[in-house]
């Protein structure tokens, strides 16, 4: 069979979507009000917050049981407290650390456990079970402090309500944010509900400073101050992934309270890794109560979307509790033949086998079929836009894109004493992606409209990743002092069967009338391969770490860490055993890590860092050599403000990031006989990026929930061929601006909510040889009116994109690689709570 044998007839391409609708004054009215509370953001917050009567403590007391921290807390504080044994058994306090009042520690401490707090002197308190005290009562000579919140609630934010959290457990353990020196935010269980959050790129598009750029198979590259972000946790634990030929990283976001994003190099969390961000998922853990939540969206595009949500303690101590979620997604996509078909399944198992014990067992399972439109759009040759209809696809309907992804995971907590903690987690993840499909490349020339060539690839992709770390965190005394130390170790080994075949078709694609044609089979794809491989790919990332928190004074403290890391990597063909590229290892590379902080007051601290950078690279020289790894530095300087009694977080951070030995196409030896298909490079890049960053997040004002940024990102060449003074992720907008709002009304309106936002980025390029392909500056707007029916029921109704812009959220090459924006879009969601 020749390309020549293939029979072609014409398809319709369905025709751009009839002209924006006008939308009514309310809507604009929301905007509006959207871009005003922005602006509020210069307002003294500290005018809101509530009066502090006692002089601030220095705290730092871990999450334990309540008994053992309301021990720790009087000790510290030198308060008494009266409680019953009955109020404290087998609940966990709230993690305190910082300089704070008593009267805010206690509250921190106790958020969460349903119990309130009535002072009774200006050192002593009792304990309130429910709500016997409610904000600013008294009852006779005694003062009520306002009830506990459930924003502090720990690292948790299922069930707060609210925009912001106060810790994160992205490093070990739960940790404050705001003692944490370097850019940390959370895209909480709210704000995927509220956006109608459905996978981790959805998720990680809330977040500050994140770039979204389509992959060519599917996902989305995700980048954060010029870098490509490659460094992915589940609840605290790493996981390796590896494509051959371009992203298909996915996760469905049902099973998840939070995604934790630190910005920076995060060298101390995994050791090889670009300096742009990590990113940390954390699992949906059982609640001690029953719960049952069903959600059904539909949306635009035959967008179908189920999701079940059961929860509850399994024997009558609670000891036991258990934890399933479901959902299935049908749904169309507003190109052309593309289409999907997606089942998730989540379980977990926690037990409480001793009082200081817990051990939890889960897994996951993901089903999804689906025809992709790969590979994207072309434009001119000059790189111009040509303008075609939003739902062109240049695919086939055979193309095809089945996955099976299976995932296990295992942990044990143990608390030794009210100061120290050991948790061990194994992770397993196995992943396997079937993929054929046909796809167009090649610039269009304006004068005869021609250029595009019709190709087809098969990839037949299988992973398996497991991984095992183990750390201890606690406290010592030191010169009169008390300290923070955690001492830890992980394995990771990634075995990937990969095995690639690219064909061309012989055929010509009209694309302003794609044309269709029968299905190429397997057999003929692989004898016509120009390009492909079969090759197994392994790699074993090992390391030994250490931080330690010494407090020097009462408002300063030093973190001081780093990691010892080994790494292997071999690739080999599967059918000879011979050697893809040249193994390559890297034996016991030290990352240091560094920081200081200091508290000018209960609510703000001002910080420094320093993070060490180191990226082994599989890129060879011309005489088969692999590259250097990258290696560099992270700078980082901020302030950071937990307000209105933590339920606002704001950070402003300078940074600069330098590495060095970046991959650079080796022109000179094109194509070499040593590189993956015929590509060799030199290790002679140096690159910086530089800028700054600004959020806020939380209840800004009373019931009104924000999340807001703006992210400034300078990247540049200051080594390189010919590109020194330019930038090297042009990809990557300079400006982001993001902000989404929500208002929950009160009294006769109780019930209703209206939320509104923006997402801004200036203009995003390009560069092929001498061809650029630009996207200018533009904003997308959203909305969002929601109503709670009664205690049970809710219904939301969400408009993405309100004014239809048309836009390319990812430009490539001139002949391949450019993806449209979504057009507008509504979604209906229908929730049932029991």
């Amino acid at each position: 069979m020749t390309g020549h044998d293939l029979a072609v007839d014409k398809k319709s391409v369905r025709g751009e979507a009839a002209r924006r609708r006008a939308f009514s004054r309310a809507v604009h009215a929301l905007i509006a009000s959207t871009v005003l509370t922005t602006g509020l953001l210069a307002l003294p917050f500290e005018a809101h917050a509530q009066q502090q009567t006692s002089q601030a403590v220095n705290f730092n007391i871990p999450a334990q049981p309540l008994a053992s921290a309301l021990s720790a807390f009087m000790k510290t504080s030198d308060w008494d407290v009266g409680y019953t044994t009955e109020a404290v058994n087998g609940k966990r306090s709230t993690a305190i650390a910082g300089h704070m009042s008593p009267e805010r520690a206690l509250r921190t401490l106790l958020s969460g456990t349903g119990i309130n707090v009535r002072m009774s002197g200006p050192r002593t308190a009792a304990l309130v079970v429910g709500s016997a005290v409610s904000g600013g009562a008294t009852t006779g000579d005694a003062t009520a402090l306002a009830p506990i919140v459930a924003v502090g609630q720990g690292a948790t934010t299922e069930g707060s309500n609210s925009y912001t959290t106060d810790e994160v457990t992205i490093g070990k353990g739960e940790q404050d944010i705001r003692h944490i020196p370097q850019s940390v935010s959370v895209v909480t269980r709210k704000q995927m509900d509220d956006r109608n959050v459905v996978t981790i790129d959805d998720a990680l598009e809330e977040a500050p400073g994140v770039a979204m750029y389509d992959s060519p198979m599917g996902a989305r590259y995700v980048y954060a101050r010029g870098f490509m972000v490659d460094t992915y946790q589940y609840d605290g634990v790493n996981r390796s992934v590896y494509y051959p030929q371009a992203n298909s990283f996915s996760e469905d976001m049902a099973a998840f309270d939070r995604v934790e994003v630190l910005r920076g190099a995060t060298g101390l969390l995994q050791g090889a890794g670009n300096p742009g961000a990590a990113v940390n998922l954390v699992r949906k853990r059982p609640l001690d109560e029953k719960k049952l939540t069903v959600t059904q969206e539909i949306g635009s595009y035959q967008n179908f979307n189920t999701i079940v949500d059961a929860t509850s303690p399994l024997n009558s101590e609670g000891s036991l509790r258990g934890r399933f979620v479901g959902s299935f997604n049908d749904r169309e996509y507003f190109t052309d033949l593309a289409k999907s078909r997606n089942l998730f399944l989540y379980g977990i198992l926690e037990a409480d086998i001793a009082d200081d014990t817990t051990v939890g067992f889960g897994g996951s399972y993901k089903h999804k079929t689906s025809t992709p439109c790969f590979h994207g759009l072309p434009m001119y040759k000059d790189g111009s836009d040509i303008g075609l209809p939003r739902d062109t696809c240049l695919g086939q309907s055979w193309n095809r894109w089945d996955t099976d992804q299976l995932s296990l995971f295992a942990d044990v907590t143990h608390e030794f004493n009210d100061r120290w903690t050991w948790k061990t987690s194994l992770n397993y993840w196995k992943e396997k992606h079937d993929v054929k499909y046909e796809f167009s490349e090649g610039a269009i020339d304006p004068t005869t409209l021609s250029g595009s060539r019709m190709f087809a690839g098969l990839f037949d992709m299988d992973s398996a990743n497991v991984a095992l770390d183990s750390y201890v965190n606690g406290q010592y005394d030191l010169l009169g002092r008390t300290h923070e130390l955690t001492l830890g170790a992980s394995i990771n080994s990634l075995v990937s069967d990969n095995d690639t075949s690219l064909a061309q078709l012989g055929i010509s694609q009209n694309v302003f009338d794609p044309v269709s044609i029968p299905e190429v089979s397997d057999a003929w794809i692989r004898a016509n391969s120009y390009r492909g491989a079969n090759v197994r790919t392994r790699v074993r990332q090992e390391g030994i770490y250490g931080m330690t928190r010494v407090s020097v004074t009462d408002p300063l403290s030093v973190v001081l860490g780093g990691r010892l890391s080994w790494y292997k990597m071999t690739s080999r063909y599967r059918d000879t055993g011979e050697d893809y590229v040249s193994p390559y290892s890297e034996n016991g590379v030290f990352t240091p890590y560094g920081g200081i902080i200091y508290d000018l007051t209960e609510d703000w601290s001002v910080y420094a860092s320093y993070t060490s950078i180191f990226k082994p690279q599989d890129a060879v020289t011309a005489d088969g050599e692999a590259l250097k790894p990258i290696e560099g530095a992270n700078y980082e300087v901020g302030v950071k403000g937990s307000l209105l009694d933590g339920q606002l977080n704001t950070s402003f951070a300078l940074f600069r990031i330098d590495n060095k030995n970046r991959a650079e196409f080796d022109a000179d030896n094109y194509p070499c006989a040593t590189g993956m298909w015929g590509e060799c490079y030199v290790a002679s890049g140096k690159v910086r990026s530089e800028g700054f960053e600004v959020e806020a997040s939380g209840e800004i004002l009373p019931n009104l929930q924000l999340a807001a940024s703006y992210t400034y990102a300078h990247t540049k060449y200051l080594e390189g061929e010919n590109d020194v003074g330019q930038s090297f992720a042009t990809y990557n907008p300079e400006h982001i601006v993001k902000v989404w709002s929500d208002y929950q009304f009160k009294d006769q309106l109780e019930g209703l909510s209206v939320g509104g936002g923006v997402r801004f980025q200036t203009e995003s390029s390009r560069k092929s040889g001498a061809v650029t392909v630009s996207q200018p500056a533009y904003a997308v707007w959203g909305a969002r009116i929601g109503y709670d029916i009664n205690d049970h029921f809710s219904a939301a109704v969400n408009v993405d994109n309100i004014f239809d812009k048309k836009y390319y959220q990812t430009v490539s090459a001139p002949g391949w690689g450019n993806f449209y924006g979504e057009p507008r879009t509504v979604t209906l969601s229908l929730k049932a709570t029991f």
